[in-house]
């Protein structure tokens, strides 16, 4: 322990004469009083330099107290010494020590740290709150859970992050409690919470909030019972499909079946094919495409089926359905589709026909011309109208940039077409006056509804901050986002953010802009896939390695309401990842 002392004493004389003296110094008496045992008495010299340090206005000196506590001084009786240093210090420094004390995860600070629950400073509050998680115990429970249904931003944050860490075999049971009795915010909170601590043998209990009263508690138990349900709960989530009273709620409820027919596969096809006999047309869709993401002996025939439902939208959703299986059972029915008389329906089938068989794609190019060719009969092509505009001012776009999340640019030397990093900050975009970010807030889907991790509006919230917290996960395979703009823009720029956590470089990222959902026509403005694995033609752009600035793509003023950006894994693993995506447009 003495040369580790030794060797902070360097590290933090670096920064300064007095903070290295001051490791020194603790040194002995750390060094001394660790022989002795964890529970013997401290050193009253420690604590009064221990003391010293968090009451100096030095900010060094300050953490070098906290990491003290945090780490060299063991024992109850020190941890009750620290604890009642706190209403002495300034509020600033309170909330490192709860910080320090809650890292400590000594039981013995609880009742301090409960103290500081009444204190008149917010940070110091939100300390307290974040320290219970490793220190407190279902007796904290009503409080946190008070605190992460009404507190402020800052309270509520802390308590959502406490709750899932109390540890305590009836914790649990203590939040199941305050469940049935809290009002409808509370409920919908705890059901997050018992979510994010695996309860799952509290599935039984929170099955019935799926069909509560309060929208926001239905929506939160059928989040929950994505994470938690099992085979033996498949029927009563397709009923509460059936029965959703709105889009939001039949959503989750859809989320939570597609989780589970991930995992169990056609284990789940039985209720899910009972299911569609009685749906009406939106669950039927619903109902659907967990079918073809559960699989089985009976998914393509039912599919097939469909093809004649009484409902154009169940029809439409039935082909795009049975267009993206990877299965050539599919083949005859995709025959039959290609000779239909809508060309949507020929255009999608023959899609999957040139994928699934390898046949030459003659006639799919003939049929997608078709369609460019109505589109610009129309006055509607991704490449925009011909109608005269008047130039317009050129400014910078503004672009808010998270923090860098690692340091130096690792290549991978084996990763092939990849640019050379600028070295530099990237200079400004210029695009018209007025140009700004469109997909703010904006619907997102995705050719994997069900992620591995993280939610599709991740995509378009804003977060762009390296956190799993803020990550869209897809599953491996080519694989497309897609966000809805809402009309029809004039685009300038593109924005993507992977996952900048790490210096990876993801494969053929390819970025495609259109006027149709399905993109029967569409302009690709963007294309690194230089061996044409993802069967869209070889692109002439390069690969880039991942940064906190993000891939910036200048869109050349395509006009189009959807933007679709594939991937392909990247050079770590094969998954498939979006932190946030910014469109840069105008609209008139």
């Amino acid at each position: 322990m003495f040369g580790t002392i030794r060797k902070r004493a360097w590290y933090w004389s670096a920064r300064g004469w007095k903070v290295g003296m001051a490791v020194l110094c603790l040194g002995t008496g750390l060094w001394t009083g660790s022989l002795r045992g964890a529970e013997a008495e401290v050193d009253e010299a420690v604590i009064q330099t221990i003391r010293g340090l968090l009451e100096d206005s030095d900010r060094d000196m300050r953490a070098l107290g906290l990491q003290q506590i945090r780490e060299e001084i063991p024992g109850r009786k020190a941890t009750e010494r620290f604890a009642a240093m706190l209403p002495a210090l300034p509020p600033e420094v309170q909330a490192g020590l709860l910080e320090a004390l809650g890292d400590r995860g000594d039981p013995a600070a609880r009742p301090a740290v409960r103290n500081m629950l009444a204190s008149k400073d917010e940070a110091v509050r939100a300390a307290a709150l974040k320290a219970l998680g490793s220190l407190g115990t279902q007796d904290d429970v009503a409080v946190l859970a008070e605190k992460a249904t009404s507190g402020t931003p800052r309270e509520k944050q802390a308590a959502l992050l406490a709750l899932p860490r109390l540890r305590g075999e009836e914790v649990n049971q203590s939040l199941l409690k305050l469940l049935q009795e809290g009002s409808p915010p509370m409920r919908a909170v705890l059901l997050g919470v018992l979510a994010a601590r695996n309860a799952r043998e509290a599935v039984p209990k929170i099955l019935p909030f799926a069909q509560d009263e309060d929208r926001t508690v239905r929506c939160a138990a059928l989040g929950a019972l994505r994470q938690l349900a099992d085979q033996s709960h498949t029927e009563a989530l397709v009923h509460a499909l059936c029965q959703a009273r709105d889009p939001a709620e039949r959503w989750q409820a859809e989320l939570a079946l597609l989780s589970l027919a991930s995992r169990l596969r056609q284990q789940c096809t039985p209720a899910v094919l009972a299911g569609l006999a009685k749906a009406d047309p939106e669950s039927r869709q619903a109902l659907l495409r967990v079918l073809a993401r559960s699989g089985g002996a009976k998914t393509i025939d039912t599919l097939a089926a469909h093809l004649e439902d009484p409902s154009e939208a169940v029809r439409d959703e039935a082909v795009r359905l049975l267009c993206s299986l990877e299965d050539k059972a599919a083949v005859p029915h995709l025959e039959r589709l290609s000779q239909s008389g809508s060309l949507r329906h020929q255009i999608l089938a023959e899609r999957a026909l040139v994928r699934l068989t390898g046949k030459k794609a003659d006639r799919l190019l003939a049929l997608e011309q078709k369609a460019r060719q109505m589109q610009t009969a129309a006055g509607q092509t991704p490449e925009g109208s011909t109608e005269a505009r008047k130039p317009a001012k050129l400014v910078p776009i503004e672009i808010l940039l998270p923090a860098p999340a690692f340091r130096g640019t690792p290549v991978p030397l084996k990763e092939p077409n990849v640019e050379k990093p600028l070295g530099k900050p990237r200079p400004p975009f210029l695009a018209p006056e007025g140009t700004r970010n469109l997909a703010l807030g904006r619907p997102v889907r995705a050719s994997d509804p069900a992620p591995l991790a993280g939610e599709l509006d991740y995509v378009t919230d804003g977060q762009k901050e390296a956190s799993d917290f803020a990550l869209l996960e897809l599953r491996p395979g080519s694989q497309w986002v897609q966000i809805d703009l809402g009309q029809r823009a004039t685009l300038y720029a593109i924005l993507i953010w992977h996952n900048h956590a790490e210096a990876r470089v993801y494969r053929d990222v390819i970025v495609q802009v259109s006027d149709d959902p399905d993109f029967l026509v569409y302009e690709t403005i963007f294309n690194n896939d230089h061996d044409n694995t993802s069967g869209f033609g070889p692109g002439p752009d390069k690969g880039y390695v991942e940064t906190s600035e993000g891939k910036l793509i200048d869109a050349r003023g395509v006009q189009g309401r959807y933007v679709r950006l594939w991937s392909r894994g990247n050079h770590i693993d094969e998954k498939n990842h979006y932190t946030e995506v910014e469109v840069f447009g105008t609209v008139r």
